[in-house]
């Protein structure tokens, strides 16, 4: 049943993204509505990855590291998502699809700093120091991804192109749809991760099994 409330949801907000009036100070913003809200769930993603991680390195819980990967990958793909509409919406208001805007840059390096992350995780063959490792890359990695996309652009103000009133400014519709998409994405990202931890779980089963048999 959730799962059709959350597909309501979400096409109840694709909707709206097209019908709702532009935001202040762009040009075009109908692709702010997934591109905005893609990015905010990328960055609730790893920080639940760092906390699933904690809970990995104090319970020693397999299901623990298990959701704190799946949220690292879940999260990557939003990540994903959101650069790609980042870049029509930056197409659109600026141009060009890549203007070394430091919001730009910082989404990137973020998501290169994740791809590293996995595949140092899958680099290590004890599966105990594997967890543990990765409970610390996801820690790292989210305090990174903050950095890089949230504060990164605000050291330097005068270099990006992104407006830094849009919320103020533009209408309470706009306000209204944006974050009702924030939370449709929000609810998806907590179903996905939800499913790719119960299949990390059962291949780990399975292999402990084969195990056993062999």
């Amino acid at each position: 049943m959730f799962n059709y409330v959350i597909g309501l949801w979400i096409a109840t907000g694709i909707v709206m993204g097209f019908l709702m009036p532009p935001a202040a100070n762009l040009q075009q913003s109908t692709a702010m509505y997934f591109h905005v809200p893609m990015a905010i769930t990328m960055l609730v993603a790893f920080l639940l990855a760092a906390w699933q991680g904690v809970q990995w390195l104090r319970r020693r819980e397999s299901r623990n590291d298990a959701l704190s990967l799946a949220y690292g990958e879940v999260g990557a793909f939003c990540g994903l998502i959101a650069t790609a509409t980042g870049s029509v919406w930056a197409r659109a208001n600026w141009g060009a699809y890549w203007n070394w805007d430091p919001q730009q840059i910082g989404i990137v390096a973020t998501l290169l700093t994740y791809g590293a992350l996995f595949a140092l995780r899958g680099a290590v063959d004890d599966e105990d120091k594997r967890r543990d490792l990765w409970a610390v890359y996801a820690i790292f990695g989210a305090v990174a991804a903050i950095f890089m996309t949230y504060i990164f652009r605000r050291l330097m103000p005068e270099a990006t192109l992104h407006p830094n009133d849009t919320l103020i400014k533009s209408s309470r519709l706009y306000r209204v749809a944006l974050w009702f998409n924030v939370i449709g994405y929000i609810m998806l990202l907590v179903q996905l991760a939800g499913l790719r931890a119960r299949l990390e779980m059962a291949g780990r089963r399975l292999k402990e099994l084969s195990w056993v048999t062999s």
